[in-house]
């Protein structure tokens, strides 16, 4: 396995500890999704009208990635802010592409369509626990913004013509993490 050398400002090498140190809080920030294969559903027989902190969800998923806007890299852009989740599709050129997809919370979901043109679609199930998308984009921009009802936990699925997207072609929060895999889970901090 090839070592990872992230420099400094003074150009420097971080220490391996250092190092761990920044793959341990990746790690547990954006948690492959099958660590939580084998978890209950969370029952919905009662939705609760609580306020819910929205400002928990990890540091590194705030924020609108800077790398994102119209025409940029093929791919999901995901990112949180004081108004909720936020999921943006776009690609380079004008040819027709479809992202897909899926976001499975353990709290029910609200969702509203950015920009939806013909032949774009979602579907919120019954329990509102599971948003299901398909968008064919232009290489403009076309989304969905969501909000939780005090999730702990978001499960992102998503593939752009009909293929598994690649993690480096998924950007959460404003510095354009990746996730360690797709699909992938965004835990709340507690």
């Amino acid at each position: 396995m090839e070592a990872l050398h992230v420099p400094t400002t003074r150009g420097r090498r971080l220490g391996a500890g250092t190092l761990l140190g920044l793959v341990a809080i990746a790690t547990a920030l954006f948690v492959p999704a099958t660590t939580f294969a084998a978890a209950p559903a969370a029952s919905t027989a009662t939705i609760t009208t609580a306020a819910c902190d929205e400002g928990r969800w990890p540091a590194s998923a705030q924020g609108v990635p800077a790398t994102f806007h119209a025409g940029a890299r093929a791919g999901d852009y995901i990112w949180h802010s004081s108004t909720g989740w936020h999921l943006r599709f776009t690609h380079v050129g004008t040819r027709r592409v479809v992202f897909s997809g899926k976001i499975v919370s353990n709290a029910p979901l609200t969702v509203a369509p950015y920009r939806l043109e013909s032949g774009d679609s979602f579907v919120l199930s019954a329990d509102r626990l599971t948003l299901t998308y398909r968008f064919t984009n232009y290489g403009r921009i076309d989304g969905l913004n969501f909000r939780t009802a005090c999730a702990t936990r978001l499960w992102f699925r998503g593939s752009m013509a009909g293929t598994k997207l690649p993690i480096g072609r998924i950007w959460i929060g404003s510095a354009g993490h990746h996730p360690l895999q797709n699909p992938f889970v965004i835990l709340r901090n507690s």
